[in-house]
């Protein structure tokens, strides 16, 4: 059995209809999984997290990192 593992469960993730640890018979299914909601994740959260799904043999887990603050950069910079 393979299982999909959400490492830290932000409040987006919470509030969405995604299930942590799900179990799969068949690793294949269980990678196209996790890449579906790795990238569902990215595009339709509130953009706070960057998530990626990572394959560590029996798990995979998907990690989240807080997204860089691009707010402060100015486009003067490059004139």
């Amino acid at each position: 059995m393979y299982k999909i593992h959400v490492e830290n469960e932000c409040s987006c993730f919470k509030k969405s209809a995604f299930v942590n640890d799900q179990m799969f018979k068949d690793k294949e299914d269980a990678l196209m999984k996790a890449k579906v909601m790795e990238c569902r994740m990215n595009q339709e959260f509130c953009h706070t997290h960057y998530f990626e799904a990572e394959d560590m043999g029996d798990e995979i887990i998907i990690r989240s990192v807080v997204r860089a603050d691009y707010e402060d950069d100015d486009d003067d910079d490059f004139i």
